[in-house]
């Protein structure tokens, strides 16, 4: 049987402390770790710079039209 679970950062070395511990019974197929964001600059030669611009342009003007973290169900 195999199981996909989704684990908090905060739990995350105790799930799997647990796991390993069950080696005979447990085989950790693949590990993935969400939290690495990448992120790169953006630079004029993008080819999404435009759009960019023109929404940050638009979120300080109109900033009714944004919502924020908390504005989101995340159930």
């Amino acid at each position: 049987m195999q199981l996909t679970i989704d684990v908090k950062d905060s739990a995350l070395d105790k799930i799997l402390y647990f796991l390993e511990n069950l080696k005979s019974d447990v085989k950790i197929l693949s590990k993935q770790d969400n939290s690495a964001l990448d992120i790169q600059p953006i630079s004029k030669g993008d080819k999404d710079f435009k759009f960019i611009s023109e929404g940050r342009k638009e979120r300080e003007t109109d900033p009714q039209n944004y919502g924020s973290l908390n504005d989101i169900n995340w159930d």
